[in-house]
C-alpha cells in the first residue's frame, strides 16, 4: 500500500507544480492554441526551405553553371559574327561545337 501511494505521489508531482492550474499554455502561452495548430504548418514549411535550398545548391553546383558559361560563348560568337569578324562556315561550324 505504501509503494502505491508513493507511486502516485510520484506521479503527481507535475500537476502539484502549477499552482495556477495548467495555466501556463491556455492564458496566451501559444494564443489559446492557434500555436498548436500552426506548428506543424510551420515546420514543413521549414522543411521545405531547406529542401528546396539544397537542392538548389546541388544544382548551382552541378552543371548549370557551365551551362551559363556555354551561353556566353554563344552570344560572344553571334557578336563576332555581327560585326563580321568570322564568316558564316565558321560561325556555323563553332556554332555547332558549341551546341554539342
Amino acid at each position: 500500500m505504501k509503494r502505491i501511494a508513493l507511486l502516485l505521489a510520484i506521479m503527481a508531482q507535475p500537476a502539484l507544480a502549477d499552482t495556477d492550474g495548467y495555466g501556463h499554455m491556455m492564458d496566451g502561452g501559444y494564443g489559446y492554441g492557434m500555436g498548436m495548430m500552426f506548428g506543424p504548418v510551420l515546420w514543413l514549411i521549414v522543411l521545405g526551405l531547406i529542401v528546396a535550398g539544397v537542392i538548389w545548391f546541388v544544382r548551382r553546383m552541378d552543371g548549370h553553371h557551365a551551362h551559363g558559361a556555354a551561353s556566353s560563348a554563344r552570344s560572344e560568337l553571334d557578336l563576332r559574327f555581327a560585326r563580321g569578324e568570322i564568316e558564316a562556315e565558321d560561325y556555323a561550324a563553332r556554332k555547332a561545337l558549341l551546341t554539342t
